[in-house]
């Protein structure tokens, strides 16, 4: 094409030869001052590369023509040969995007491959990316952080540390970090976490833990699932590090490689060996991940990362299936920076950090994307414990266990958020604790089951001589939906309502499926598997079908139970030590599916209609189903606050115990700052209440008379939302839950 150029003879060839000129030079350029220069001087050229060819028709035909023959011929495989090798002199490679999983080298958000990671442990890096958030936190238009994600960085306590610094000492930061059952936040300089670990706390108190054999056994023998928890989670760990982490495994394996081979005792470990070694000792990891220091030299390692790394590798010997499990204890030697990195032929301490930083990179990923986006859409035994931060293993929690939780909350991290649902969540707060009210009924469940058996059961297709869906998924479809069953269902059928619930529920089912990876996947679609559950849904979600009709008086029960636990849930998150943090629309009930289900358009007009209304809770209670009961109970408690902030920040948490026949159904505490001031506050709620519940009733207090709280002698009280005041001494718990499902005493002066 140049030389078709050369006898133009005009100023725009000139042009074009020697933008190609600069160009070719620019490629032959090693001094890297100048370098630096070229991504803006590249700018330039491609704008007077467009002019030329916006000017001169001539060369803009040469270019098409140049394009055409470089593109190759359909049917001529040769002809692609200058295309190929023109793709392959670029700084990219082009390649089938199934292999990205395997072949990428760069850092990706989870498995995500168009979301590079930056380095912001680098100093200039953090700057830079962070120029317009320091922005506005000086110019005031920030009140807070909250920080996504923090294990998935090199150093999470020195990012936090320099976060600090550079918005100032004081402000208020939190950090979505899931702690695993038993883990601790580290003292990093925060406020605390974002509200995962206490979103687990208030549902786990909502489970019926002495009924959990019962409803493991109705599991099983309705899905055929006897796999325990444990096993399924190291399973997922292992094919999630091997598929979707395959690349970052690679370059893993090759670092713990070389430092293997520096040391004429370890040269002979094989890479297999080592890969096989890694997978083993991440299954077994027990958290998202470790924080050991960032440099080897003069850095304490603290003892619980020790434990972590101990333990894990401790597990991996002994259930390897590695002849030679030494090489276990090598990886853990490296980690843990017990090889020798001084004198000739020892491992280049950098190979060394950086294996500490990936492998340290790699677990919490591998973690997030086995637990939340494949295990939870595969063990369904109760589908409301299937939660972010959560542990379905551990099955609730006990009351003395939940106080002794809130109690070091006081202690630790007065200031960190309590939240109930995220953009993140795998279905909306209310639809969880309608699920979680199934662990109190496992026979009512079971007999629900049968209607499910014999009014889906007739749309089930066959594949493989299989049902379709199969009962698993079966088992956790009919609990997606009367997670999320509509108000508006509850009492009749509604066309409208019935729709939009079917639309919703396909692609509930289409995502659930995909990140289950049991029979479809994102990257491996089974249509006909999917075809099967759309059919299905399709039929009994349908006006007149046998299956709402049959399910309906099940769904209502499960809708108020649901109900009554919610708001037992909402006064705890406005009442515990921490601040609450509501969701988009979540004031009124939320039944959403797992986004994007979660994140449709919000009707603010109405939320606000009803709080300009300020009707109070104990009028709309008997209305229950319209939400504005449950934002009433939210605004007086939200209004509570803003008046004592210092109160609430500073007061202590005790357990205030039970004391009658109906005891372990109530959970209630006192708060006080220690002030002498007298304005303590005593919180109360119900739980577990679906057989202390008179028939007909929206709520009754009765089941709980002869049930009492000690509320001091000599005291006077006030329910901040009733109103009514009382005085001390013992208090019948019939008579506090006369009017609404939770009593919030205030102490008067």
């Amino acid at each position: 094409m140049l030389a078709a150029l050369g006898e133009v003879g005009d100023d725009a060839s000139a042009e074009l030869m020697a933008i190609s000129e600069r160009l070719r030079t620019m490629g032959e350029e090693t001094n890297p001052e100048r370098r630096r220069g070229f991504p803006e001087e590249a700018e330039g050229l491609k704008q007077r590369l467009a002019a030329v060819y916006a000017a001169a028709p001539t060369i803009r035909d040469a270019m098409e023509r140049g394009l055409k023959l470089l593109n190759g011929v359909k049917g001529h495989p040769d002809s692609f040969g200058p295309l190929h090798r023109l793709l392959e002199s670029q700084a990219y490679r082009l390649a089938h995007w199934r292999i990205a999983s395997s072949d990428i080298n760069y850092r990706r958000f989870f498995d995500v491959n168009s979301l590079a990671g930056l380095r912001v442990e680098k100093t200039d890096i953090f700057h830079r990316s962070h120029e317009t958030v320091f922005r506005h936190v000086r110019e005031g238009r920030i009140d807070g952080l909250r920080i996504d994600h923090i294990d998935g960085l090199a150093d999470p306590l020195g990012y936090a540390r320099a976060l600090q610094a550079a918005v100032g000492p004081g402000f208020y930061v939190v950090v979505e970090k899931i702690l695993e059952p038993g883990e601790k936040l580290r003292p990093w300089p925060v406020a605390g976490t974002t509200g995962y670990d206490v979103l687990n706390q208030l549902d786990g108190i909502l489970v019926d833990k002495e009924k959990q054999a019962k409803v493991r056994r109705i599991y099983e023998w309705a899905s055929g699932f006897d796999e325990p928890y444990g096993f399924q989670l190291r399973a997922a760990k292992a094919e999630i590090l091997e598929i979707s982490f395959a690349s970052e495994l690679e370059v893993l394996t090759a670092d713990l490689k070389e430092v293997a081979d520096s040391d004429r005792r370890t040269r002979d470990f094989s890479v297999n060996a080592i890969r096989r070694a890694l997978i083993e000792i991440i299954a077994r990891f027990p958290t998202y991940r470790s924080y050991l220091p960032p440099e080897l030299e003069d850095a304490e390692i603290e003892a619980e990362d020790v434990r972590l790394i101990e333990g894990a590798v401790a597990k991996a010997k002994r259930w390897s299936g590695l002849p030679d499990r030494s090489v276990h204890d090598f990886a853990q030697n490296v980690l843990l920076g017990r090889v020798e990195t001084a004198g000739p032929g020892r491992p280049d301490p950098r190979t060394v950090l950086r294996f500490r930083r990936r492998f340290q990179q790699l677990t919490g990923p591998v973690m997030a994307k086995s637990l939340e986006d494949t295990l939870f859409y595969r063990y369904a035994l109760l589908l409301g414990l299937n939660e972010v931060g959560g542990d379905p293993g551990e099955y609730g929690i006990d009351a003395e266990h939940f106080h002794a939780l809130q109690a070091a909350r006081a202690r630790d991290w007065p200031n960190a958020m309590i939240t109930t649902a995220t953009h993140d969540t795998k279905r909306g707060e209310d639809a969880r604790t309608r699920l979680l009210a199934l662990s109190e009924m496992p026979d009512a469940w079971a007999r629900a089951w049968d209607l499910w058996r014999s009014t889906a059961g007739p749309h089930l297709a066959t594949i493989d001589d299989e049902p379709a869906p199969d009962a698993n998924d079966q088992w956790m479809f009919f609990q997606g939906i009367l997670g999320a069953w509509p108000l508006e269902l509850l009492e009749k059928d509604e066309s409208a309502a019935i729709e939009d619930f079917r639309n919703r529920l396909i692609a509930y089912g289409e995502k659930a499926m995909r990140e289950g990876k049991r029979r479809s996947s994102w990257v491996n679609v089974d249509e006909a598997y999917e075809g099967a559950v759309k059919r299905l849904f399709e039929a009994i979600i349908a006006p007149g079908s046998d299956f709402l009709r049959e399910l309906r008086p099940f769904a209502q029960r499960l809708a108020h139970l649901g109900m009554l636990a919610s708001l037992s849930r909402t006064v705890l998150k406005c009442t515990l030590p921490g601040l609450p943090d509501t969701y988009q629309g979540t004031e009124f009930w939320d039944f959403s599916f797992v986004d994007p289900d979660n994140r449709r358009p919000v009707d603010y007009p109405a939320l606000e209609r009803a709080l300009e209304e300020g009707r109070p809770a104990g009028e709309l209670i008997g209305t229950w189903w319209d939400g504005r009961v449950k934002q009433a109970v939210l605004a007086k408690l939200l209004a509570e606050r803003a008046e004592r902030p210092g109160f609430y920040a500073d007061a202590d948490y005790r357990a205030l115990p039970a004391e009658g026949a109906k005891a372990a159904h109530v959970l209630a505490f006192q708060r006080a700052d220690g002030a002498g001031d007298g304005e303590d506050l005593v919180v109360a709620v119900p739980r577990l209440v679906s057989k202390l519940l008179p028939e007909g009733k929206v709520w009754s207090g009765e089941g709980f008379a002869g049930t009492s709280l000690d509320l001091g002698a000599g005291t006077r009280w006030r329910d901040l939302v009733t109103g009514e005041t009382r005085a001390g001494g013992r208090a019948d718990c019939g008579e506090l839950f006369r009017h609404l499902p939770f009593a919030i005493l205030r102490r008067q002066a």
